[in-house]
């Protein structure tokens, strides 16, 4: 291995450590701070979802004491439903905005670094930016298939609707607990109520978790035929 070789080879394996760190620290402070973000615009309804959990279902004017437990029962099943889905919606807040911005970021790189590859040509280009394109060409393919592959925004904005669907069957309970009619100011059974909230959250409850098929296409990776299952008992 010649002298040349290996400074390359030197200059490539720091260029690269440098970048991954740079990177990760990035990660570090952009989800943070989406963290941060996610958690000041959820705080106001944060505050109306604890006041509902804590006091929405007292002194039921119209309910006797074993209706009104059920009740309770009911309305705390639906808070843990709606707080499921709020960690699911900031965690995927978070990776998305961090996937995001890593994106541009690395496009941006991988764009100034294919401008001085055209002016000087590839053979002209120094080894270091050739290093750099490989890698912010990588890194923007990553983050960008990241976001694309799991569907991020889609499962964001369905998390964040399911939390305001059960928010609102919440507001249906305390509003019979203090009228003993529903929303739409019509007379209503406690059994009738409970039972339409219970078949509303059922039809609700899930994991909203999205993927693109299209990149995660695995059905036939186990799938050999006769010839290939030869030729790998044989080897």
């Amino acid at each position: 291995m010649n002298v040349a070789y290996k400074k390359k080879l030197t200059e490539t394996i720091i260029t690269i450590l440098v970048i991954v760190i740079l990177t990760a620290v990035g990660i570090f402070f952009l989800r943070k701070h989406a963290d941060k973000e996610g958690k000041e615009l959820m705080s106001a309804m944060d505050a109306v979802s604890q006041l509902h959990s804590e006091q929405g279902i007292r002194n039921c004017i119209t309910t006797n004491d074993s209706e009104e437990k059920r009740m309770i029962i009911l309305n705390s099943a639906l808070q843990n439903y709606k707080e499921q889905h709020e960690v699911t919606f900031l965690k995927l807040y978070t990776y998305h905005f961090t996937s995001m911005t890593l994106f541009l970021l690395f496009s941006i790189l991988s764009a100034l670094t294919v401008f001085i590859i055209t002016q000087e040509g590839w053979k002209g280009t120094s080894h270091t930016v050739k290093v750099l394109f490989l890698v912010f060409t990588s890194l923007t393919s990553f983050f960008g298939l990241s976001a694309s592959t799991f569907d991020q925004e889609k499962s964001i904005h369905r998390n964040g609707k399911a939390f305001i669907n059960y928010d609102n069957l919440q507001k249906r309970l305390f509003n019979y607990c203090a009228t003993g009619i529903d929303i739409d100011g019509d007379s209503i059974s406690f059994t009738e109520m409970h039972t339409e909230v219970m078949k509303e959250a059922s039809d609700l409850h899930d994991f909203y978790l999205e993927f693109d098929e299209q990149n995660l296409e695995t059905k036939n990776i186990f799938n050999f035929t006769k010839e290939e299952k030869e030729e790998a008992v044989q080897e």
